[in-house]
């Protein structure tokens, strides 16, 4: 009776260590959406340093660049996904959410004569928050967490200053975090 119920631990544990380490294989979302975002904010600040008129031209690019590389992605990982858990299901609410309200941010924003950067960041705190939480990710957390005081910063400062402010809280929460749970995920392989 004894063997079977270690049995029984034996296999919930190995469900959950697979559960987590098939999530733990999608920092690729983070790294490609961090890196797009990053480098867009940056180009956009250089380009506004050197009075280019179109210095908006790296969003144009990289964001739908970023959408096509996430979606052919996800058909990769879906196609090896073994089982869909709990968490997979609670992450693709929030990041969809999160996802609305940038659209949203961005597509009104101008009506209320805000920059939507400040707004943006305090999205990414939420997403990166609350994702950190789930994954048992500390630094996600964290990152999370520095992206409401940069906002706060942000929501004080100028544009140009809120397009460096964008990057550091894309550093902060999604490329360093997306490293980290890449590195989580080969380790655990």
């Amino acid at each position: 009776m004894e063997n079977n119920q270690q049995q029984h631990l034996d296999l919930i544990a190995e469900m959950i260590n697979t559960a987590r380490s098939e999530f733990n294989d999608r920092s690729f979302i983070y790294l490609i959406w961090g890196w797009a975002v990053f480098i867009a904010s940056l180009s956009q600040f250089a380009m506004i340093k050197m009075n280019m008129e179109y210095n908006f031209i790296g969003w144009a690019i990289l964001m739908p660049l970023a959408a096509v590389a996430q979606m052919i992605g996800l058909r990769k990982q879906k196609r090896k996904e073994r089982i869909k858990t709990m968490i997979d299901k609670v992450s693709g609410y929030l990041w969809t959410a999160c996802g609305v309200c940038f659209g949203i941010t961005l597509f009104s924003g101008n009506l209320l004569q805000l920059n939507a950067y400040p707004v943006l960041i305090l999205l990414y705190g939420i997403g990166t928050f609350v994702s950190g939480g789930i994954m048992d990710l500390k630094p996600m957390v964290i990152g999370g967490a520095c992206c409401w005081v940069i906002a706060l910063v942000a929501f004080h400062t100028g544009f140009e200053i809120q397009l460096l402010l964008l990057a550091l809280s894309i550093m902060v929460s999604y490329i360093i975090p997306g490293y980290i749970l890449k590195n989580r995920f080969r380790q655990n392989v």
